[in-house]
C-alpha cells in the first residue's frame, strides 16, 4: 500500500514523463503524430500489393479482394504495439538514468510512463486501423469486437513491456541487446502468422507456430477484426503466463540488482 501510496504522489512525475516523450517525439516533425499512423499502414499496404495483387494471395474459405488487406491491418495491429512495449522497455532505464541516479521515487511509475506512452502512440493507429476496416467491408460493429480488444490491447501491452523490461534489465549490463532484440524480433515477426494464414501451413508446423506467444494473440486479431469470431482460448493462455512470468522476473532482478544498475547508470 505504501508503494501505490507513493506512486499517487509522484502522479504529477509520470504524467509530465508521458507527456515530454511525446513532445520530443513528434514536436520536430511537421506531421507530428500522423507518422505513429503512415508508416505501420504504409507497411501494410506494401504487403497486400506484393502478395495480395502481385503474387496473387488469397485467404483460405474467403473470396474477397480486400480480406488480405484486413488481414494484414489486424494482424499488424497486434504486432506494432507488442514491438513498440519491447522498445519501450527495453531502453525504460537507459532513458531515466539520471532521474534513478538522484530522485528517490517509485521504480513502479518507470512501467507506468512507458505502458502510458505506447498506449498513447496507438490509440491513434487504432482508430485509423477500425476506419480502414471499416472501408474494406469489415466493419467492427460486433459486440464480440469491443469486448475483446481492451483485453487483447491489455495482453499484447503487457507482453511486450513485460519482456521489455526484462530485456532492459539487461540491457543496462549489456548493450549489445539494443543491436540483437531487432533481429529477434525480424524472426519473432515471420513466425506470427501476420502476413499468410497457419491454415496453409503443415499441422505439425502449426503446432511449433504457437511456441511463439505473439502467433495466438496475432492469431485472436484476425479471429475478432476478419472473421468476426471469438478466438480461442487457449491461445490467449499462453501469452498470459508468459506476462505474469516476465513481470515477476523483472521485479526479481531490479530487487537483485538495483544497487548495481545504479553504479553502472
Amino acid at each position: 500500500m505504501n508503494t501505490f501510496y507513493r506512486l499517487w504522489l509522484f502522479r504529477d512525475y509520470v504524467l509530465s514523463a508521458i507527456i515530454t516523450d511525446l513532445r520530443y517525439r513528434y514536436t520536430r516533425s511537421a506531421l507530428g503524430g500522423v507518422w505513429a499512423i503512415l508508416q505501420p499502414l504504409a507497411q501494410a499496404a506494401i504487403f497486400a500489393v506484393v502478395m495480395s495483387v502481385i503474387m496473387q494471395a488469397r485467404l483460405p474459405g474467403m473470396t474477397s479482394t480486400t480480406a488480405y488487406g484486413a488481414y494484414l491491418l489486424s494482424g499488424l495491429l497486434g504486432w506494432n504495439l507488442f514491438v513498440d512495449g519491447v522498445n519501450q522497455g527495453l531502453g525504460l532505464f537507459l532513458r531515466h538514468a539520471n532521474t534513478i541516479k538522484k530522485v528517490r521515487f517509485p521504480l513502479l511509475s518507470l512501467p507506468i510512463i512507458a505502458g502510458g506512452i505506447v498506449t498513447l502512440h496507438h490509440a491513434l493507429l487504432l482508430l485509423a486501423t477500425l476506419f480502414i476496416l471499416s472501408l474494406l467491408g469489415f466493419a467492427p460493429l460486433a459486440p464480440k469486437v469491443w469486448l475483446m480488444l481492451p483485453v487483447l490491447w491489455l495482453l499484447t501491452l503487457g507482453l511486450g513491456l513485460g519482456l521489455g523490461l526484462v530485456l532492459g534489465i539487461v540491457n543496462v549490463f549489456m548493450r549489445d541487446l539494443e543491436i540483437v532484440v531487432p533481429i529477434v524480433l525480424q524472426l519473432m515477426f515471420w513466425f506470427s502468422a501476420i502476413v499468410y494464414s497457419p491454415s496453409v501451413l503443415p499441422e505439425l508446423y502449426q503446432r511449433l507456430l504457437l511456441i511463439n506467444p505473439m502467433a495466438g494473440i496475432v492469431q485472436a486479431y484476425h479471429t475478432v477484426l476478419v472473421f468476426d469470431q471469438w478466438p480461442e482460448w487457449f491461445w490467449l493462455a499462453y501469452p498470459a503466463a508468459l506476462v505474469v512470468v516476465f513481470f515477476a522476473l523483472a521485479a526479481w532482478l531490479i530487487k537483485r540488482c538495483f544497487v548495481q544498475m545504479v553504479d553502472i547508470l
